[in-house]
């Protein structure tokens, strides 16, 4: 069909959105959509999906809406759309006018990084969907599910989310606000990540009062001059402004001698043991504690492989423990 005719059946479409024939026209929709799929004329269709989907969630038609929303994206994936500004932006056009409780918009944020890990560069989905979705959480009050992108999105997500983890341990009135901090500290270095590290323990000092015990002085490399230093009253965030100094130096030692002395603050969470084993790896090559195996299960490997050891056993017998952490993405989250 050609740009004219094009334009004559989006003008159709319209007119009857407006007049209210919603269902017929979200059939119309979908029944142009496929013919043009069948023609491969994906530009036609994200175009023709694009403007029904906007129109039937502006009429508060949300789930006609979601559902040609949705479809555009099939089409991103079947076309092999490359991840750019105008495709990323039709996306969050969308996703700005769902309604927070329509159940559509997970599908929606969900197939959206399917398709930009399908499609973009990185491999836990585009940054900026990340900081938008990371963001419209935030406003919304969903902080876990906000941090979760947060941690994989852009600057503004590294600073948002010192603020996000401020916030939160505000609302959790939580005895040491720090605890917050240091998770998202950990997090960030866990991934060699020393800048967006720095830009959320900053942004979590700024968004409000923080108790200082003392005040001493500190040279940042050999060369430097001595700058103030801040101890607070707060264990957490003197753990964390540590750590962000000692990963920028030569310091295995120091890091060993941290992790010795704030041991008592976090050895009780196996998260964050996790995490400050993993910072040691990354950074100083400290390799992690290999982790028991299940005692009965070694037996059990042992017995079917005819007492010759694991190499010789079952291999499902063989597995052990458990596997790695892993950052998530944020595709299945909200």
């Amino acid at each position: 069909m050609s740009s004219k005719g094009l334009e004559k059946t989006l003008q159709k479409l319209r007119d009857s959105v407006n007049a209210g024939n919603y269902y017929e026209a979200q059939q119309m929709y979908r029944t142009v959509a496929r013919r043009y799929n069948k023609q491969q004329k994906y530009a036609d269709t994200i175009r023709l999906l694009h403007d029904g989907a906007i129109l039937l969630l502006q009429h508060k038609q949300n789930g006609s809406g979601s559902d040609l929303a949705n479809y555009m994206l099939d089409t991103y994936k079947l076309a092999h759309l490359p991840v750019d500004e105008m495709s990323l932006d039709r996306v969050v056009e969308i996703l700005s006018l769902f309604p927070i409780t329509e159940a559509g918009r997970k599908s929606f944020i969900s197939n959206a990084f399917r398709w930009t890990k399908a499609e973009g560069d990185c491999p836990e989905g585009d940054p900026e969907l990340h900081d938008f979705v990371g963001t419209m959480f935030y406003n919304e009050k969903k902080y876990s599910l906000a941090e979760d992108h947060l941690l994989v999105g852009t600057d503004h997500s590294a600073k948002l989310i010192g603020k996000l983890a401020y916030n939160w341990a505000v609302e959790e009135k939580t005895q040491w606000k720090g605890i917050y901090l240091a998770r998202i500290v950990l997090q960030f270095l866990a991934t060699k990540d020393i800048h967006h590290a720095t830009l959320a323990y900053n942004n979590f000092i700024e968004a409000g009062p923080q108790p200082v015990a003392a005040e001493s002085q500190v040279r940042r490399a050999p060369v430097d001059e001595p700058t103030p230093f801040y101890i607070y009253a707060d264990p957490w965030m003197n753990f964390s402004h540590m750590l962000l100094l000692t990963v920028q130096r030569d310091g295995k030692d120091l890091f060993n001698d941290l992790r010795t002395k704030y041991e008592g603050l976090y050895g009780n969470e196996a998260s964050f043991v996790e995490l400050v084993q993993e910072v040691g790896l990354v950074f100083f090559n400290i390799p992690k504690p290999r982790k028991q195996g299940n005692i009965m299960q070694d037996l059990m490997a042992n017995l079917f492989s005819g007492g010759g050891g694991a190499s010789g056993g079952n291999p499902l017998l063989q597995l052990g423990g458990g596997g790695n952490a892993s950052k998530s993405s944020g595709e299945d989250l909200d």
